[in-house]
């Protein structure tokens, strides 16, 4: 995963078109784990820490999120040969590795509709879930929409589409 500055160096001056193309169709925006915390998680074994929350705390966990932009890590969806998926999970051949004894080996897929400009996830039957907002997943293609809060087992990320990325790179860098 990139860290929110090194995604603004690559934005530079690029149009959102050549931007997109270099980065993909959304990101997965997270705030990198404390690592004493990661520690205690493993030393727990896997076993879940979290419960869902309300829509309120959800909201509340994104605007924290959100504040501590240049501190975040951002996942991209890696450049695409006839897939547009991100295959999540613990093992290292997923698109995305979340080192993290709550999410499952393969735990879940998001997939990218280029036609319909949608993004969708699955749940892999993972031992600890994933949730979207503050609701498990029990929908094999449940839609995504920019700025939706997922979480898989214990790891919470924000969900942003390219250009919403790329608008807050442009923000936060005139500050």
């Amino acid at each position: 995963m990139l860290l929110v500055r090194e995604v603004q160096a690559l934005a530079g001056d690029l149009s959102q078109e050549d931007f997109q193309k270099q980065v993909g169709p959304f990101v997965l925006v997270r705030r990198p784990p404390d690592p004493k915390v990661a520690r205690k998680a493993l030393s727990m074994g896997n076993q879940r820490t979290r419960l869902s929350r309300t829509p309120a705390q959800s909201k509340i966990v994104m605007a924290e999120l959100l504040q501590q932009f240049d501190d975040l890590e951002v996942a991209t969806l890696p450049p695409i040969h006839g897939s547009e998926e991100m295959q999540v999970g613990r093992l290292p051949d997923n698109d995305l590795v979340i080192e993290d004894p709550s999410v499952s080996k393969r735990h879940a897929v998001l997939r990218w509709s280029r036609v319909a400009r949608q993004c969708t996830v699955t749940d892999l039957g993972s031992r600890n879930g994933t949730l979207l907002n503050t609701d498990f997943i029990r929908d094999v293609n449940t839609p995504l929409k920019d700025g939706d809060m997922l979480t898989f087992g214990d790891a919470e990320f924000c969900f942003l589409e390219t250009p919403s990325l790329l608008a807050m790179l442009r923000v936060a860098t005139t500050h």
